[in-house]
Parts: C-alpha cells; sequence; structure tokens
C-alpha cells in the first residue's frame, strides 16, 4: 500500500501535468472554433454568389434532431 507521501507526490505531479492537459485542450477548441467561422464565411461568400439561400434556423433544429 502506498505511503501518504507517495500518495501526495503523485497527485502533485499530476496537478502539473493538469495544466499542460488543459492547455492543449484549450488550443484545440480554438482551432476547432476559428476554423468552422472560417468555413462559415466562405460558404457564405460561395453561397451568395450563387444566389442560394441558407438553411433556416428550423431547418438546422430538424437536422440536428436527426443525428
Amino acid at each position: 500500500m502506498a505511503s501518504l507521501q507517495t500518495l501526495e507526490r503523485r497527485i502533485s505531479a499530476l496537478e502539473a501535468r493538469l495544466a499542460d492537459v488543459e492547455g492543449g485542450h484549450g488550443d484545440s477548441i480554438y482551432r476547432l472554433h476559428r476554423n468552422s467561422v472560417e468555413l462559415k464565411l466562405n460558404m457564405s461568400r460561395i453561397m451568395g454568389h450563387l444566389g442560394v439561400a441558407t438553411a433556416t434556423a428550423d431547418e438546422v433544429e430538424a437536422a440536428l434532431d436527426q443525428e
């Protein structure tokens, strides 16, 4: 059985690594959001150029409900 000191050292080591894990996760979320915004802007330009109407909020909700 692990001693209290061993457990404290392990907890400290995990806490130190937690910042690295959270930092990487935050960066990934930012990149995904940025790519999503870029895609929306580009698709909006293409659709506007072609004269295609965008999906309504109700159509989006219906598609999400089907997933």
